[in-house]
């Protein structure tokens, strides 16, 4: 398997924390929702949750929306700004899909020569009409909220979106956290 990654950067995200953001495929559901690791398994093999299912993927180089049982992927961020997927990772080296091996690290500099690793999200809180503009939040409950009307394209836990008019937000009592680093939209 080579060097494992720390366990640090496993488990439930945690507000500042640098824990590694994965999409998954749930086979329970049959879709790619966001998740974090809980154990490694492998250098490409790792078991993911996302807080309700848990399964043991492989890690793969493929659009979230291509994923299938049992695969998985690891975005990070190159120098120049381009979402790149990883296709093996083990201490701090992540080789990715143009096939080099960089070191990562979860900061954002755009000039270090590392890539930037896409981090799991925050845990706080806020209630749908609390939101801002051009931030990029994950639906956690979705309650009489009806998301659409700030940007979402549904208003389905998990759904992440660019919050577009707050001002708009119908219904009191969904709640969402900021989903930061999101390097979906860049694939």
């Amino acid at each position: 398997m080579g060097r494992p990654l720390n366990k640090r950067y496993f488990g439930t995200p945690t507000d500042g924390g640098n824990e590694i953001k994965v999409q998954f495929y749930d086979t329970a559901n049959t879709q790619s929702v966001n998740g974090y690791i809980v154990k490694q398994l492998g250098s490409k093999k790792f078991r993911v949750t996302d807080g309700t299912v848990t399964e043991d993927c492989f890690l793969v180089d493929k659009a979230s929306g291509a994923l299938a049982g049992g695969e998985m992927t690891i975005t990070v961020k190159d120098d120049g700004g381009t979402a790149r997927q990883v296709t093996k990772i083990a201490g701090r080296k992540a080789t990715i899909n143009t096939g080099a091996s960089l070191a990562w690290v979860f900061d954002d500099s755009n000039s270090d020569g590392y890539v930037e690793m896409e981090e799991a999200g925050s845990e706080t809180v806020i209630n749908a009409e609390d939101g801002t503009n051009g931030v990029i939040y994950e639906i956690v409950t979705a309650g009489d909220t009806d998301f659409t009307t700030i940007g979402a394209a549904d208003s389905n836990v998990g759904t992440v979106f660019t919050a577009a008019t707050i001002a708009n937000a119908a219904g009191t009592t969904g709640t969402m956290k900021i989903a930061p680093d999101d390097f979906e939209g860049d694939e």
